[in-house]
Protein backbone atom coordinates (compact mmCIF):
# COMPACT_ATOMS: atom_id res chain seq x y z
CA UNK A 1 0.00 0.00 0.00
CA UNK A 2 0.77 3.69 -0.52
CA UNK A 3 -0.46 7.05 0.28
CA UNK A 4 0.32 10.41 -1.36
CA UNK A 5 -0.70 13.62 1.31
CA UNK A 6 -0.93 16.85 0.19
CA UNK A 7 1.18 18.70 2.77
CA UNK A 8 1.45 22.31 2.64
CA UNK A 9 1.76 23.35 6.74
CA UNK A 10 5.25 22.07 7.16
CA UNK A 11 4.31 19.76 9.69
CA UNK A 12 7.50 17.57 9.17
CA UNK A 13 9.82 16.63 12.59
CA UNK A 14 13.31 14.86 12.15
CA UNK A 15 13.41 11.74 14.93
CA UNK A 16 17.17 10.86 14.23
CA UNK A 17 19.22 10.43 11.12
CA UNK A 18 16.56 9.57 8.62
CA UNK A 19 13.53 9.08 10.79
CA UNK A 20 11.11 11.69 10.47
CA UNK A 21 7.35 12.01 11.45
CA UNK A 22 4.52 14.20 9.81
CA UNK A 23 1.37 14.42 10.97
CA UNK A 24 -2.35 15.37 11.29
CA UNK A 25 -4.02 13.01 9.39
CA UNK A 26 -7.57 12.18 9.75
CA UNK A 27 -7.41 9.00 8.97
CA UNK A 28 -9.03 5.94 10.85
CA UNK A 29 -6.18 4.01 12.72
CA UNK A 30 -6.89 0.46 11.12
CA UNK A 31 -5.67 2.43 7.89
CA UNK A 32 -2.85 3.38 9.35
CA UNK A 33 -1.67 0.33 10.70
CA UNK A 34 -1.93 -1.49 7.09
CA UNK A 35 -0.03 1.31 5.64
CA UNK A 36 2.81 0.38 7.81
CA UNK A 37 5.57 -0.69 5.31
CA UNK A 38 4.57 0.59 2.56
CA UNK A 39 5.51 4.41 1.02
CA UNK A 40 4.05 7.88 2.00
CA UNK A 41 4.35 10.40 -0.68
CA UNK A 42 4.23 14.35 0.10
CA UNK A 43 2.90 16.36 -2.34
CA UNK A 44 2.64 20.86 -2.57
CA UNK A 45 -0.99 19.42 -4.77
CA UNK A 46 -2.74 16.83 -6.70
CA UNK A 47 -0.58 17.51 -9.88
CA UNK A 48 2.69 18.35 -8.20
CA UNK A 49 4.73 15.33 -8.29
CA UNK A 50 6.41 14.33 -4.50
CA UNK A 51 8.75 16.41 -2.51
CA UNK A 52 9.68 14.13 -0.34
CA UNK A 53 8.66 10.76 1.60
CA UNK A 54 9.85 7.26 2.99
CA UNK A 55 8.83 4.06 3.83
CA UNK A 56 6.19 4.39 6.81
CA UNK A 57 7.64 2.55 9.82
CA UNK A 58 4.89 3.34 11.95
CA UNK A 59 2.12 6.15 13.26
CA UNK A 60 0.95 6.90 16.92
CA UNK A 61 -2.41 8.33 17.58
CA UNK A 62 -2.34 12.67 18.98
CA UNK A 63 -4.15 12.80 22.15
CA UNK A 64 -4.50 16.14 23.02
CA UNK A 65 -4.95 19.61 21.75
CA UNK A 66 -6.65 20.42 18.54
CA UNK A 67 -5.29 17.49 16.17
CA UNK A 68 -6.79 15.00 19.21
CA UNK A 69 -7.52 11.68 17.35
CA UNK A 70 -5.88 12.54 14.22
CA UNK A 71 -2.49 10.08 12.81
CA UNK A 72 1.31 10.91 12.88
CA UNK A 73 2.91 8.93 10.49
CA UNK A 74 6.58 8.25 11.33
CA UNK A 75 8.61 7.39 8.00
CA UNK A 76 11.88 6.65 7.36
CA UNK A 77 13.28 8.79 4.52
CA UNK A 78 13.88 7.56 0.81
CA UNK A 79 15.51 9.84 -1.68
CA UNK A 80 13.50 7.23 -4.50
CA UNK A 81 10.40 8.78 -3.21
CA UNK A 82 10.53 11.87 -4.53
CA UNK A 83 9.67 13.38 -7.72
CA UNK A 84 6.85 10.21 -7.98
CA UNK A 85 3.14 11.24 -10.00
CA UNK A 86 -0.13 9.69 -9.34
CA UNK A 87 -2.84 10.79 -11.58
CA UNK A 88 -5.53 13.31 -10.48
CA UNK A 89 -7.76 9.96 -9.81
CA UNK A 90 -8.32 8.63 -6.54
CA UNK A 91 -8.03 11.79 -4.12
CA UNK A 92 -10.38 12.34 -1.27
CA UNK A 93 -9.89 15.14 0.51
CA UNK A 94 -6.01 15.70 0.84
CA UNK A 95 -4.98 12.28 0.57
CA UNK A 96 -5.07 8.91 -1.96
CA UNK A 97 -4.30 5.55 -1.08
CA UNK A 98 -3.08 2.98 -3.45
CA UNK A 99 -3.79 -0.46 -2.12
CA UNK A 100 -1.94 -1.92 -5.13
CA UNK A 101 0.65 0.19 -6.72
CA UNK A 102 0.79 -0.19 -10.38
CA UNK A 103 2.78 -3.17 -12.43
CA UNK A 104 5.56 -1.95 -14.24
Amino acid sequence: MEIHLIENLDNFAKLNNDLWECGWWKLKEEKARQLIGGKIYFHKSRVEPSFYGGTIVGYRVENDGQNQGRIVFEFEYNAACRNIRTDKYGWSMEMKIITEPKQA
